[in-house]
């Protein structure tokens, strides 16, 4: 097998997917996870300047492949080093190890890595539209990360009393991370193999008098989820939904509040109007509310000039192309 980890390792013999050691301590310092946040934020700081280089390498790669039949060496070589730096970042936030993430491009004795296969020629079908392929592991993915992100205050909290993370917690945080790791991947072409293994992979068959279960790699790989795990990734992904779902609906919220008026615009024509009436343009003049973008939505406007404070009603009168139009009446 080709070496192409960038000394991340590489995956078990056949395996085209994307591998994931993590090897979490037996404790974890309290203090580290109490500011885990704000020790994590250099790190994301790279990590937002390699993103946008990755982005750049993806697109250059995406038309390699279409001419080439596979990604480029250079495109390839440099992905796998942002992927490895960012599971490495991610694990560090997501609190699976304790160990600070060094800011070097490899680092085979940090306890989180990835494990990639070996470079294979692409389908050009795939890889034209690999974004349409990839869009509902990508949604699903960003269900998993979502959900774990609205419970990770829990998660933090006990770590944070405890000390230590306990093993469903582990398993399925492992199995997020894991799964944001192969949908993105996948979606940058650096494998052809589409997700799997999102619930944990298959245990080994027990061994038979001619029969050996393979030794574990890392207490990820094989990532075999307990009940306790998989329940709990179950109630991430629900999570996730759910809180995709609110998100969606406060944006709908948002949209149908953009049919208001503000209350500048009701403002601007009192002030026009009484100019032509009083001939100047008032001292001041205050609309406290928002107007509905509906016809016969009234608001009172507070005038003052020279001294002298009174109040204009102000209609909507029409509604035309999207503008609304006004009409004022001055309350003696």
């Amino acid at each position: 097998m080709v070496a192409v980890a960038m000394n991340e390792g590489s995956p078990t013999s056949g395996e085209a997917s994307v591998g994931l050691d993590v090897f979490p301590p037996e404790q974890h310092r309290r203090w580290t996870v109490l500011l885990r946040l704000l020790l994590a934020i250099p790190q994301l700081i790279v990590l937002w300047a390699l993103s946008i280089a990755a982005f750049v390498v993806s697109v250059c790669g995406w038309f390699g492949a279409l001419v080439l039949g596979r990604l480029p060496d250079w495109c390839g070589a440099f992905l796998r080093g942002y992927y490895g730096y960012t599971v490495r970042v991610h694990g560090y936030l997501m609190l699976l190890v304790d160990d600070y993430p060094p800011f070097a491009w490899t680092a085979p004795d940090y306890p989180v890595r990835l494990l990639f296969p070996a470079p294979t020629p692409l389908n050009r079908l795939a890889v034209l539209f690999r974004l349409i392929l990839a869009f509902p592991i990508l949604v699903l993915s960003s269900w998993f990360i979502s959900g774990w992100a609205i419970i990770s205050f829990i998660l933090w909290l006990i770590v944070l009393i405890t000390g230590r993370m306990p093993g469903a917690i582990f398993e399925a945080t492992s199995a997020v991370l894991r799964t944001e790791m192969r949908v993105s991947t996948y979606t940058y072409l650096l494998t052809p193999t589409y997700l799997k293994g999102v619930f944990g992979d298959q245990r080994a068959p027990v061994a038979g008098p001619a029969m050996t279960a393979p030794p574990a790699q890392s207490p990820t790989r094989p990532l075999a989820l307990s009940s306790g795990g998989r329940t709990l990734l179950i109630v991430i992904l629900i999570v996730g939904i759910l809180g995709s779902f609110a998100r969606t609906t406060v944006r709908w919220n948002d949209d149908d509040d953009t049919d208001a008026i503000s209350s500048a615009q009701p403002a601007r024509q009192v002030a026009i109007d009484l100019t032509d009436w009083i001939g100047h343009t008032p001292q001041h003049v205050h609309c406290p509310n928002f107007l509905n973008a509906d016809i016969g939505a009234t608001e009172v406007c507070t005038v003052t000039d020279n001294g002298i404070e009174f109040r204009t009603l102000v209609t909507v009168d029409a509604i035309t192309h999207g503008a609304a139009h006004f009409r004022t009446v001055i309350e003696h």
